[in-house]
């Protein structure tokens, strides 16, 4: 069956719009509930090993699985191989049950039909990428007829671009916050600017709502002395990748570099490297972080006997030829990023 001319309008733009929703898919899973007459529409996306129960599910009209959650010790009897499905099928709700299994015959009795769950249609959708999701439909009365079946395989083709979408903007999503996390941890920030100077987005470490630049410089990279009070050093330099939709270009990448604030964590992670004291290692960050080491062991309550103890100990687990040395081991070390 091929969607019908209103199905297009109604559903396929709100389909293919859904993944910038919030709630994702939001409106597509309202006018299919509507569409099919059903009692409750859902979009479980697969996540890993985690039960398709326990995945990440979008949901229209009854909130199934807040009931489902009170019978959660019975959901490992569903029989039915959710990952082996085939693609693009589209199965009923009970076509996986043998009348003749005691197991199956309970999951029926005692799970779905308790969440309301009498008759139904799903289907799995996958991606190139390796992803799976499931779109299904459920009614409490009334099967549903071979023309819902047929809309939901009409939709298969379309619902596997969304789903590409999705875990292609999730894999982004999830590298520029590992890559965000990383640069703030090592106190490095950027700031894009447009031929203006005016900035456009920051991350990592970026002070916000400064302009860090009067002018652009002349050539690049170039390091210059930044706007602001304190001013602040920064390098400027090309924009590694011209985006391919944008309002306004960016034309400049402006660095910045702050020393990153050592702490517990930091100490910590000394302790375990390189199987200091708690003792030892605080006073290592106190003099990473420029201390001298009479002002370290004053901060510490330290006699300065014992800090100078502590400063050999230091020296000779972490086999540095001095305090310089233990220094510069401490800050390029990822200890400074814990």
């Amino acid at each position: 069956m091929t969607l019908s001319r209103s199905d297009e309008i109604d559903l396929l733009t709100v389909l293919h719009d859904g993944v910038h929703e919030e709630p994702r898919w939001a409106t597509f899973l309202g006018r299919m509930l509507r569409r099919t007459r059903a009692d409750h529409v859902s979009l479980i996306v697969a996540q890993g090993d985690t039960p398709i129960h326990r995945a990440a599910q979008w949901f229209a009209g009854r909130d199934v699985r807040s009931q489902a959650d009170r019978l959660d010790h019975l959901a490992g009897l569903d029989p039915t191989p959710y990952h082996r499905l085939r693609p693009g099928r589209v199965y009923a709700a009970t076509e996986m049950m043998d009348p003749q299994d005691a197991g199956h015959s309970r999951f029926q009795r005692d799970y779905l039909e308790r969440i309301g769950i009498r008759f139904g249609r799903f289907m799995r959708i996958t991606e190139r990428g390796g992803g799976s999701a499931w779109l299904s439909v459920t009614r409490t009365a009334d099967d549903f007829s071979a023309a819902d079946s047929a809309l939901l395989s009409s939709l298969a083709p379309h619902l596997s671009i969304a789903l590409r979408t999705l875990a292609e903007l999730d894999r982004a999503r999830f590298r520029a916050a590992v890559a965000d996390d990383a640069l703030r941890r090592a106190g490095v920030g950027w700031t894009a600017l447009d031929r203006e100077a005016r900035p456009l987005d920051r991350g990592g470490s970026a002070p916000p709502g400064e302009r860090p630049l009067g002018q652009l410089p002349a050539a690049l990279p170039m390091a210059v002395q930044g706007a602001g009070d304190p001013p602040l050093d920064l390098l400027a330099v090309p924009v590694p990748e011209r985006p391919l939709a944008a309002s306004t270009m960016p034309t400049v990448v402006a660095l910045t570099r702050v020393a990153p604030m050592l702490g517990e964590g930091a100490a910590d992670a000394l302790v375990r490297l390189f199987a200091l004291s708690a003792g030892e290692a605080r006073l290592a960050v106190r003099l990473a972080e420029g201390e001298s080491l009479a002002d370290a062991a004053t901060a510490l309550g330290l006699t300065i006997e014992t800090a100078r103890n502590y400063s050999k100990r230091l020296y000779a687990k972490t086999a540095t030829r001095g305090q310089a040395d233990l220094v510069r081991l401490v800050l390029t070390s990822v200890a400074s990023l814990a």
